[in-house]
């Protein structure tokens, strides 16, 4: 084969500066989030029921918090990330030495969702459970 396909660009995970911050109000964030206590620690092979609602509910009384990925692994690291920023209205504002820092963005965004917006979180969040079970079990049988 005398040609390669392109390689394919994938959007920033991580922008530079988030939603709704000014760089510099980022920045802050991040340095917030490195420095504050982790939440869980997540290592390998692990069982992750509870991650979702551990964060859903942390969110109710910290605007930043860190999850500890260590021997995890960066891109299992990331791929939690977004698993929870899809299911939990979140934003991830840093992956940095296998730490996940995750910012809880604005709260008038939170107010204004309606009662149907909070049942498809909280099927989402039984969908991530069971996501991240399977993806454990997957990884623990290739071993």
């Amino acid at each position: 084969m005398l040609w390669k396909p392109y390689a394919p660009i994938y959007p920033k995970l991580v922008k530079n500066v988030a939603d709704g911050l000014t760089f510099e109000e980022t920045m802050k964030m991040r340095n917030r989030g490195l420095h504050s206590p982790a939440l869980m620690k997540l290592t390998r092979n692990g069982v992750y029921v509870n991650v979702v609602a551990r964060v859903w509910e942390a969110f109710e009384t910290e605007e930043v918090i860190r999850l500890d990925c260590t021997h995890v692994g960066t891109s299992d690291c990331k791929r939690i990330g977004v698993k929870l920023r899809d299911l939990v209205p979140c934003v991830p504002i840093l992956f940095k030495d296998e730490q996940i820092i995750l910012w809880r963005g604005k709260r008038d965004q939170e107010r204004n969702s309606d009662v149907s917006d909070a049942n498809e979180k909280s099927s989402g969040r039984r969908l991530l459970d069971r996501l991240l079970v399977d993806s454990v079990a997957w990884k623990s049988h290739r071993c």
